[in-house]
């Protein structure tokens, strides 16, 4: 067997199982599964251009185009899609089926439209534009809908053809309960809708994570991340280019949310185009440049989005200033997709929401993006010497640290770092290993994270008795505050990864309890931090309730 045949056979296969999941799987039976097809990318065929725009009101869908359409009770609206056998895959060999992934958003719906619902009936035979219920349908729900129809194809040595030409495509508005079609009296005002057909990929995705972490909040901002975005980077040799336009933040007020969630949980295009507070793709000027100027001076309305090295990973967090305080918001992440020759502007993948809120007072003050510790993205005691000046607050705490550090640095220069193995401290360490932990802890207990919310795992500060005489001197906080201590598994790194000549040890439970409590805490499985930790987070341990 040839390795060409070998491909064939393999492709056939998962074309198989990706039909037979298809016809037994319901994406809506169980709201915590998201059922996405991976696209077939590398293969270079140039589909359409990435900035094409959606087509509104046509009678045909072409590749990767959604169309936008109006529709009211008593209409039914009409598509024909035109199979390209070739174009299956981004050029991939012939194989003896063609999939089309059909997905679709639903834009607006009047209020008070639970009894209906929106349908597609899809089938090759043309018969289906006037009699729908031949075809195979498919329903919108929360706001999302997806289906696969499948052509099979006519296999030569020299080309490959679709079985059918033709995938015709009707919705129309029926009753929820009797699945008939409504009269024109029945639903008045317009549903606005968007569908799209592929023959690579689904254009509108969701996806069941967050995917997006609150870090922490002020009176005013707040301060998310992705998780580990290295997988969409672009590697060449031994650097890799990160593209920050692939994601983008949408943040709504809790209310204009909960009214979103109740029929557009699933749409990307309802929260695009919804009544948003704020979005990073509406800001101007909205990405970091690390020649810029420092994102904390900026106050007004807006995100701001960097990509950046955070916890042991690359990851892009976003800057959202310019909130109200107590106030409850919910943020919605977006990832663009390609369409086989880039980033597409059209489509897309919806995360679930999460919720942040901001403080009351300014007691804390949120930094991040610090030279020194560049790890440190979270709130620290407001300075009263600097209230209205974030980026002067955060170099202060950086230098603070950095002045701890520099002496260790130069205790460290004494080690034969460049020896042997046999000769080094540590055969799997290095000082490279030890510098790092030493400044990722001197970081965490010289900028303290700061909180109003009173924890049995925090620790009341006055704002004249600090932690070290360095907060009491130059930084002289606004206001009593919580501190979040650091977490002790930062003080294990420390002694495992540093030579013994530094004599470095940690508090232990069994023997000095109250020192350990007063200067340290573990890091608990709660839905708040119980400690603050700074560095590669993998290296963490998650305590249970009960071990400490």
């Amino acid at each position: 067997m040839t390795v060409w045949q070998l491909l064939f056979v393999v492709y056939c296969l998962l074309a198989t199982t990706i039909q037979g999941i298809f016809q037994d799987f319901n994406p809506f039976a169980n709201k915590n599964i998201s059922l996405k097809f991976p696209s077939i990318n590398g293969w270079g065929k140039n589909i359409m251009a990435a900035g094409q725009k959606t087509i509104i009101n046509s009678d045909s869908i072409y590749e990767w185009t959604p169309i936008l359409s109006n529709i009211t009770g008593g209409k039914k609206d009409s598509f024909v899609f035109t199979i390209d056998a070739e174009a299956s895959g981004y050029g991939f060999a012939p194989t003896y089926e063609v999939l089309m992934f059909i997905s679709g958003n639903i834009c607006h719906m009047p209020a008070n439209s639970s009894d209906i619902d929106l349908t597609i009936y899809y089938s090759f035979n043309e018969s289906i534009l006037d009699n729908p219920n031949i075809g195979q349908s498919a329903v919108f729900q929360d706001g999302y809908i997806q289906a696969l129809a499948i052509s099979p194809v006519q296999s030569s040595s020299s080309n490959a053809t679709s079985t059918y030409s033709n995938l015709y495509v009707v919705t129309e508005l029926v009753n929820s309960t009797t699945n008939e079609p409504l009269l024109s009296s029945d639903a008045l005002e317009n549903w606005e809708y968007r569908l799209s057909i592929s023959e690579n990929d689904l254009v509108f995705q969701w996806d069941v994570r967050p995917w997006v972490e609150v870090l922490d909040t002020d009176m005013n901002s707040a301060l998310l991340s992705t998780g580990n975005v290295t997988a969409d980077a672009k590697v060449y040799h031994n650097y890799s280019i990160y593209d920050p336009s692939l994601y983008d933040i949408y943040v709504y007020s809790y209310e204009d949310s909960a009214l979103l969630s109740q029929n557009y949980n699933l749409s990307l295009c309802a929260v695009k185009n919804g009544p948003h507070i704020v979005s990073s793709q509406d800001t101007p000027n909205a990405t970091v440049t690390s020649n810029g100027t420092s994102p904390l001076e900026r106050s007004d309305l807006a995100i701001q989005k960097k990509i950046t090295e955070y916890g042991g990973s690359v990851t892009e967090m976003f800057y959202i200033t310019g909130l109200n305080a107590s106030t409850t918001y919910v943020a919605y992440l977006t990832k663009k997709i390609s369409n086989g020759d880039g980033l597409s502007s059209v489509g897309g993948i919806l995360f679930s929401s999460v919720y942040f809120s901001t403080r009351s007072t300014n007691t804390c003050s949120l930094i991040f993006d610090l030279d020194f510790c560049g790890d440190v993205a979270y709130s620290v005691p407001a300075s009263s010497f600097s209230v209205n000046n974030k980026t002067l607050m955060a170099q202060t705490y950086d230098h603070i640290a950095e002045a701890l550090y520099s002496n260790f640095s130069k205790a460290l220069q004494l080690i034969s770092c460049d020896a042997d193995k046999d000769a080094s401290y540590s055969p799997i360490m290095s000082c490279g290993d030890c510098a790092e932990a030493y400044r990722d802890w001197v970081c965490a207990v010289s900028i303290p994270r700061c909180s109003t919310t009173s924890s049995q795992y925090y620790i009341h500060r006055d704002k004249t008795h600090n932690r070290n005489d360095y907060l009491n001197k130059f930084i002289k906080p606004l206001d009593d505050y919580y501190e979040i201590l650091p977490c002790i598994d930062m003080c294990y790194t420390l002694v495992r990864n540093c030579p013994s000549d530094f004599d470095f040890a940690c508090p232990e439970y069994e023997t000095t309890e109250d020192l350990l409590y007063q200067s340290y805490n573990y890091y608990m499985d709660t839905d708040y931090a119980t400690c603050n930790y700074i560095g590669n987070s993998s290296l963490m341990k998650i305590h249970l309730m009960g071990d400490t």
